[in-house]
């Protein structure tokens, strides 16, 4: 039985190699093949080429080369479909894993859909509560179409159930970002530790409502130039963003600006080790929420809402506007107590391991 692994974007390729990597490690006795399909979305070699080497993970064995420079949410999508329909028609599969809410899942799941493709959704369930956003209709989509729903916990089964998913496709294997940094993280010992919190601040920025909007982008850079003058600033700079702060004229204020560091996107690992010695972060991503609530992390969220409103709750993490974001890092910077990391019931690096099983028993 062969079932393809999608990834295409930097964050879903770093879970689809923790889940293609504990799926290598028992390949001889398990009675299915995952091959790798890279959709091209991210183009970029720092987020892609590059990552992937430094995970470990073999090419893929397809590329769909979905990504261009400019390419809109509509046409990502159609090339995705397109693409995955073209390749279904000359090297089929029995099943189809799509990842998170990005535009190349989407158009992957609607090719797998109409070409009777048994379809499952890696991180299924999971809801913002938003649906003009993107990504929150392409998740939602997504789970409508697909046969097996592997959520990353109980709050995103829920959701699924409320839906009217059927039941016997939904399973609350756990979070696989966890098997990420167990896995690339380095020691796991180090990793599982509290960070001394001395570091820099650790800094991202990516998604479309700051990044393309000048208004917001302003503000923001506003805020981290504040923040700068009291503690240190890293910021490894997504491609999306260092077009939008050169076009913008924006560039130059952060370049004149003392005690802020601009770094290329960073390899997983070495992400990590920066993430585990920062102060605090300042981020819109989604998956960076997981991942400080779990390590213990204080953190600014760049965002209205999140679709990882439990871990956002149980953590010191907290959303907040543009215009707030000096206030709101100077009150983490000041806690007193050190963050408590939530780490709920499947959030223990073995998701991937009960994917597998869901795995097995379908290919039998």
């Amino acid at each position: 039985m062969i079932i393809d692994l999608v990834y295409g974007t930097r964050p879903n390729l770093i879970k689809a190699a923790a889940l293609y990597l504990a799926w290598q490690e028992k390949r001889d006795d398990l009675p299915f093949i995952l091959r790798l399909i890279d959709t091209g979305q991210h183009w970029d070699p720092a987020l892609s080429e590059s990552l992937r080497l430094s995970l470990g993970l073999p090419p893929p064995e397809i590329r769909l080369g979905i990504g261009q420079p400019g390419s809109n949410r509509s046409t990502l999508v159609q090339n995705a479909d397109d693409a995955y329909c073209r390749m279904l028609g000359q090297s089929p599969a029995q099943a189809t894993i799509v990842i998170g809410d990005v535009n190349g899942s989407l158009g992957v799941a609607r090719a797998a859909k109409r070409n009777s493709i048994y379809l499952i959704h890696l991180e299924a369930g999971l809801r913002g509560g938003l649906d003009a956003v993107a990504e929150e209709a392409n998740r939602t989509e997504i789970d409508s179409l697909c046969d097996m729903h592997w959520a990353p916990d109980e709050t995103a089964a829920n959701n699924l159930y409320k839906e009217s998913i059927q039941a016997n496709g939904i399973h609350n294997v756990g979070n696989i970002v966890i098997d990420a940094m167990l896995r690339f993280g380095g020691s796991p010992t180090a990793i599982r530790s509290l960070s001394v919190e001395t570091g820099p601040v650790l800094l991202t920025l990516h998604r479309a409502e700051n990044i393309d909007n000048i208004v917001r982008l302003s503000s923001i850079v506003d805020a981290i130039i504040d923040l700068a003058r009291e503690t240190p600033i890293i910021w490894p700079l997504h491609p999306r963003a260092q077009g939008a702060l050169a076009q913008t004229g924006l560039w130059r204020r952060i370049r004149d600006a003392g005690n802020i560091r601009i770094v290329g996107p960073m390899l997983y690992p070495d992400f990590l080790a920066a993430l585990v010695a920062a102060r605090y972060v300042i981020t819109d991503s989604g998956g960076m929420i997981d991942e400080c609530a779990w390590l213990g992390k204080a953190g600014c969220i760049l965002r209205p809402t999140t679709e990882r409103a439990t871990a956002l709750d149980a953590s010191a993490l907290e959303l907040c506007e543009p215009a707030d974001l000096s206030q709101t890092a100077t009150n983490l910077a000041n806690r007193t107590a050190p963050p408590v990391p939530f780490r709920p019931v499947g959030w223990d690096g073995k998701a991937a391991n009960r994917m597998l099983d869901t795995l097995i028993a379908l290919a039998r």
